[in-house]
């Protein structure tokens, strides 16, 4: 049995919005055992992603996070 884990940035982070969207993401984030993150912004967004409460709402937020963040 393996153990997957991840490491995170914030370029990885929009790159894959940029690509796939949210969905592509919610693969990214899901797909892991473990998170590990380089910046700020990841960090926050893994913050998130691991709540309590994990529901639609946490989804809206990874995205708007991620939006504020791309070039226009």
């Amino acid at each position: 049995m393996s153990f997957l884990k991840r490491h995170i940035s914030k370029e990885q982070l929009i790159s894959t919005y940029i690509e796939s969207g949210i969905e592509g993401v919610k693969t990214l984030l899901r797909g892991a055992d473990a998170l590990f993150y380089d910046d700020l912004f990841s960090g926050t967004v893994i913050d998130i992603y691991h709540g309590e409460d994990m529901m639609f709402d946490t989804w809206k937020q990874i995205e708007k996070l991620i939006i504020d963040e791309l070039p226009n």
